[in-house]
């Protein structure tokens, strides 16, 4: 059955491009459009294999550099010095022991108190209420913030946090250390310990 003509707008199937791909670095365009003709796939114009040579080219171009970037030991270990940096601005903002408080339910009657935590030193659990939690929170931000350089990294640190972590642009920072302090508390531990973040900032984003 003879194949029909399609126009440009036709999009190429995975298969098809697979195809081509696989026979432009050996192939010139005239060839490949021949080698074309004794398959399954629909007649296509020199014009097309043209445009899938420059996509190609263009796809290669972009992959070499993110390669280059994933592999040039002066980046990894720019990437790595600013995860160890951000994961300090993680731990600045778990001072005071923060890092040690837990969620527990207190009952009163038939009802729990949600807003209650235990906060852990020495041994001993005492008991403290979310706006408490809250409120240690605010004062390590404010400490953080009254510092000219550590101000600006407080912002870098945001940038990452919002990128993982959209919930906390929607509320925005201080509105979400209010209204969900142990929610914060608990992604803070967890950048603290594994060192990774997600997204780009000024300080970072010509790396990936």
């Amino acid at each position: 059955m003879e194949r029909k003509p399609v126009g440009k707008k036709a999009e190429p199937t995975q298969e098809e491009l697979e195809f081509i791909y696989e026979r432009l670095g050996r192939l010139s365009d005239q060839e490949l459009l021949e080698e074309m003709q004794d398959t399954e796939f629909p007649l296509r114009s020199l014009g097309f294999i043209k445009r899938r040579r420059r996509e190609n080219n263009a796809a290669k171009k972009v992959l070499q550099e993110l390669i280059r970037k994933q592999i040039d030991p002066v980046i990894i270990k720019r990437k790595e010095q600013h995860f160890d940096h951000l994961a300090d601005i993680a731990k600045a903002l778990l001072s005071g022991n923060l890092a040690n408080v837990t969620a527990k339910s207190t009952k009163t009657g038939d009802q729990f108190d949600i807003f209650e935590y235990s906060f852990w030193e020495g041994g001993a659990g005492q008991g403290i209420t979310r706006k408490q939690l809250s409120d240690m929170l605010e004062r390590n931000i404010e400490s953080l913030s009254e510092q000219p350089n550590d101000a600006h990294d407080l912002d870098y640190f945001l940038y990452h946090l919002i990128a993982e972590y959209p919930e906390v642009k929607s509320k925005g920072f201080d509105k979400f250390a209010e209204e969900n302090p142990y929610e914060l508390i608990d992604i803070l531990r967890l950048l603290v310990r594994r060192k990774t973040f997600e997204g780009t900032c000024p300080v970072c984003e010509g790396w990936r």
